[in-house]
């Protein structure tokens, strides 16, 4: 059964179109919400967990490593001891977790100190290209997906197609590679690495956002051209109101839950793309800080930003949930 095509609740399908379930009232959305964190807890835990024991298994002797070439086996023998490379691996496992849940990330070999601080200078950075990303994102695949689901079949809707299939088809670091070359080297209109201004962010926030650009367009298209076809839109149109207001009044709030779910969802892919992209445009970011960590065998440092990453993803999954709530009241009242 259609959702009526008046009062508050017009445009909005049955309950089984959404992806939480009807939540009665303020307790049911508190219980609900402490539930999503119980769980948020949970993966961050099995997440420690298996990053530890992940890093324990890389070859090589971290603490011949971080001593260097020239070093004795008594000054390597030191080290290890220093590092508490020596006790069991449950016991650097108890020890890890213990740290954390003070806030204690353990020392980096490489700045001598707790990383923490040095990983936080970098953290806006970061922010910034995700969050262009992101911009991008909403201001190109809502509209775009719209625009070729009114121009169903017709040239607007094949061109967008065609489109999204060819940034679909291309990895992030290649079309990075394409912008730098022709924007960057042959044309000189834009920085080609670093961090100098605005202008620095539009080629490496264009190219971490083309995937995610062309996968919200296909899903805003699809999920459009289905509602276009429900009974509320017919009785809107009967009742005299043009194409875009019914899009604007009744069909974008049910095209926002899903468009929501793709871009909460590619939220990890962003992060996770964010550390290619960096190291491509030689961006201030933690991502490419990551990366030399890995190179220098800083554990230390490495698995403190693959926490945060895992953190900041599971943050942003609970606000998409939360702007569930927002947008879809028959969640709150059902």
């Amino acid at each position: 059964m259609e959702a009526p095509t008046d009062g508050a609740g017009a445009g909005f399908g049955t309950r089984r179109d959404w992806a939480l379930p009807a939540l009665a009232g303020p307790r049911a959305v508190f219980r609900f919400l402490g539930l999503r964190l119980l769980r948020a807890v949970a993966i961050a835990f099995a997440v420690v967990t298996i990053i530890f024991f992940l890093f324990s298994l890389v070859p090589g002797d971290q603490a011949a490593y971080l001593a260097g070439p020239g070093s004795t086996q008594a000054e390597i023998d030191n080290l290890r001891q220093s590092l508490g490379l020596n006790d069991p691996l449950l016991v650097q496992y108890a020890r890890h977790v213990t740290g954390l849940l003070r806030g204690d990330f353990g020392t980096s070999e490489v700045f001598r100190s707790d990383p923490l601080p040095f990983i936080l200078d970098r953290i806006p950075a970061t922010l910034a290209l995700t969050g262009a990303a992101i911009g991008l994102t909403i201001l190109i695949g809502i509209p775009a997906g719209l625009v070729s689901a009114m121009f169903h079949t017709r040239l607007p809707d094949l061109t967008i197609s065609f489109s999204v299939v060819a940034l679909l088809a291309v990895p992030n670091f290649w079309l990075g590679l394409l912008l730098l070359s022709l924007f960057s080297v042959q044309l000189g209109w834009l920085p080609s690495f670093g961090f100098s201004g605005p202008a620095s962010l539009i080629l490496p926030s264009l190219a971490l956002a083309a995937r995610l650009v062309a996968l919200v367009a296909r899903m805003t298209r699809g999920v459009t051209i289905d509602e276009l076809g429900k009974d509320y839109v017919r009785t809107a149109r009967s009742k005299g109101l043009g194409r875009t207001a019914i899009l604007m009044r009744h069909v974008l709030r049910n095209v926002m839950i899903p468009t929501l779910t793709v871009i909460g969802l590619q939220t990890g892919y962003l992060l996770g793309g964010s550390v290619v992209i960096e190291r491509l445009f030689a961006w201030p970011g933690i991502g490419d800080m990551m990366i030399n960590a890995i190179g220098q065998r800083d554990y230390a440092v490495a698995q403190a930003v693959t926490i945060l990453f895992v953190v900041a993803f599971l943050v942003i999954n609970l606000v998409v949930e939360l702007l569930y709530l927002l947008i879809n009241p028959r969640m709150r009242t059902a």
